[in-house]
């Protein structure tokens, strides 16, 4: 009674590395952005892949208005700041081209990703403290106005 092993069609292989030690640690745009540059990478076969920023912001449409994608899910701005982050931390390579830029994978830092929380550090340390950031900050106890005497 052994299960068939069956393939999901129309899959996207991301490397365990990722899944299991860098996405869950990874603020929430910088995880989408690496989604997107996997599935257009990997989902295709490629080693790297051209994608625009409005691809990463609202997806990809084919000329006949068909809808193949919706992109990373976040704004332009949290897009921006992701990748540079992404790429500041070393988790991607950009490689800037007069048609656009590439974007791909650096496989040579998830290798030591495993081991080490350095890669995971640097992107949580580039990225600017969002609301839910503030949030957790400690709140601020109430000021003394020392020109206010007696009152």
């Amino acid at each position: 009674m052994a299960q068939d092993k069956k393939l999901i069609p129309n899959a996207t292989l991301i490397p365990n590395v990722i899944m299991d030690f860098i996405y869950p640690q990874l603020p929430e745009a910088e995880g989408k952005c690496l989604m997107y540059i996997c599935r257009r990478t990997y989902g295709f076969h490629k080693e790297r892949d051209r994608i625009s920023l409005s691809q990463f912001v609202d997806g990809i449409k084919s000329y006949e208005g068909v809808w193949l994608d919706c992109g990373a899910g976040v704004s332009r701005p949290a897009t921006v700041a992701a990748l540079k982050n992404l790429a500041g931390a070393g988790l991607i390579k950009k490689i800037d081209s007069c048609e656009g830029n590439f974007y791909e994978i650096n496989i040579n830092s998830l290798v030591d990703a495993k081991k080490d929380n350095e890669i995971i550090k640097r992107c949580t340390q580039l990225r600017k403290l969002t609301r839910a950031g503030k949030l957790a900050l400690p709140h601020q106890v109430k000021l003394i106005n020392p020109q206010k005497k007696g009152k």
